[in-house]
């Protein structure tokens, strides 16, 4: 449809003429803002001085348009919304695709100064806000990185960059920081990475605020970035070492120790960082997750034992392999010698009894195969999902008691079931109590359900599917 309007249109401009056009154009012009601005846009650079305020005027009337009466842009007007701001951020596209950069960064510039605006203007449960604002800084930063860009307007994008930094436009999203990346990439002399790296000085933490601490952080990577362009290696070494509570640093620095096969300063920054961030589990998990490859490395089977069992209890991240608890259980067993391992297993679901990590407790049952202990714990644990769960051979040993106590548990789920979708639930659990050997008690549970009074319909109808 769109294509054959487009195929149209140039029908009906190859039969007017130039005076029916611009009559219609004045007319569309006075009685349109919008197809005016757009008008005039085509003029920028070539008649007209780029002007960011013309790029952010048709931004903020587009947040009106969609906003309609309430002032707030919905959900469903977000995508709209996208798309218009988008085809200002074209016009971005085509100016530099001409090298017209004085009007790429007036579009920018413009559409920049009212992120904030756009970002607060409605329902951005899909994202199509905050997209407009990536999409953005994503050709500030294509724009940044042009070779054929001329130095007038690398000074310029820098000075508008650096002083949005300060001004801390956007500050409390990511996008603040983009301002600080735009002027590293162009501070291309002393006096700029000296102005710079000033500006990144001046953020420091404010006692236990997290935020400010994250900014300092951040301003520290910064700097350190900054540092890599126009000072030394050595520079950079030391100015970690000089933060080294910067996690990141830590990081940095624990790398090239292990790198240059140096361990004992790898366990020395582990360690510290052990004690330097107690408070934060994550990063705890990440300190030892150093020393314990350290005493990997190096034989140390007391200290890597220890660092496995704290690893099998839940120091690992989720979905790392290497530290799963699966992972950790058979070192566990590697590490223990064998005449001890029982006296070791004992200790394991003692500490997961203390922790109340039923999850491991279990998963060391299954392990070493102590069903009178699994069902033990099933006996004082009666639930459906529980027997579920329960290994086969469990369920082998024990047939007749697991029939009894899930057709007790499936007579309980009945008692407090009260609609269709709970009835249909009830009955695949028949349908599992029949597979465990219990079709008798099945079917006195559906004669008991199918009498209850009043009757219920539904429940009848789903009992009947069984």
């Amino acid at each position: 449809m769109a294509k054959k309007k487009i195929n149209a249109v140039d029908l009906l401009l190859s039969k007017l003429d130039r005076e029916q056009i611009e009559n219609f154009i004045r007319k569309e012009c006075v009685h349109d803002g919008q197809f005016q601005d757009r008008f005039l846009a085509l003029g920028v650079g070539i008649l007209f001085r780029p002007n960011p305020d013309i790029y952010a005027s048709r931004v903020e009337d587009l947040i009106e348009e969609y906003g309609g009466r309430h002032g707030y842009i919905e959900y469903n007007d977000s995508f709209g919304f996208n798309r218009a701001v988008t085809r200002i951020l074209n016009e971005a596209d085509e100016a530099m695709g001409k090298e017209q950069w004085d009007v790429a960064m007036a579009v920018l510039t413009g559409i920049a100064s009212v992120a904030e605006d756009i970002l607060n203007s409605g329902d951005d449960s899909a994202g199509e806000l905050g997209a407009v604002v990536y999409d953005c800084f994503e050709k500030w930063h294509e724009l940044c990185s042009e070779e054929s860009l001329p130095e007038n307007i690398k000074s310029e994008i820098f000075e508008l960059a650096l002083s949005r930094f300060n001004d801390k436009d956007l500050k409390g999203w990511d996008w603040w920081w983009d301002w600080m990346g735009m002027a590293i990439d162009l501070a291309d002399t002393p006096e700029k990475q000296n102005r710079v790296i000033k500006a990144l000085d001046a953020i420091r933490p404010n006692g236990d605020d997290w935020s400010a601490k994250h900014n300092a952080e951040t301003a520290q990577k910064y700097k350190l970035e900054m540092m890599s362009r126009c000072g030394s290696p050595e520079d950079q070494i030391k100015f970690m070492y000089d933060n080294v509570s910067n996690p990141d640093f830590r990081q940095r620095l624990i790398q090239i120790a292990w790198d240059n096969t140096d361990y004992d300063e790898v366990l020395r920054l582990a360690k510290d960082g052990v004690n330097h961030d107690a408070d934060y589990a994550g990063l705890v998990s990440d300190w030892h997750k150093w020393e314990y490859k350290v005493y990997h490395e190096i034989g140390d089977k007391n200290n890597e034992l220890q660092l496995a069992r704290y690893f099998f209890f839940g120091g690992g991240r989720w979905g790392e392999r290497e530290y799963s608890m699966e992972s950790m259980y058979s070192v566990l067993k590697s590490l223990v010698p064998r005449e001890e391992w029982e006296k070791y297993v004992e200790t394991l679901i003692s500490e997961a009894q203390g922790k109340k990590d039923i999850v491991r407790q279990l998963y060391i049952y299954t392990q070493e195969k102590m069903w009178q202990e699994y069902m033990d714990y099933i006996r004082k644990n009666p639930s459906i999902y529980n027997i579920d769960d329960t290994p086969k051979e469990v369920k082998k040993l024990f047939k007749d008691e697991i029939v009894r106590l899930y057709a007790s548990v499936v007579r309980n789920y009945f008692q407090r079931a009260s609609n269709r979708d709970s009835y249909r639930e009830g009955v695949a659990f028949l349908r599992k109590l029949i597979q465990y050997g219990g079709s008798e008690e099945a079917e006195q549970i559906a004669i008991e359900q199918k009498s209850r009074t009043p009757r219920r319909p539904a429940l009848i109808d789903e009992l009947s599917k069984l």
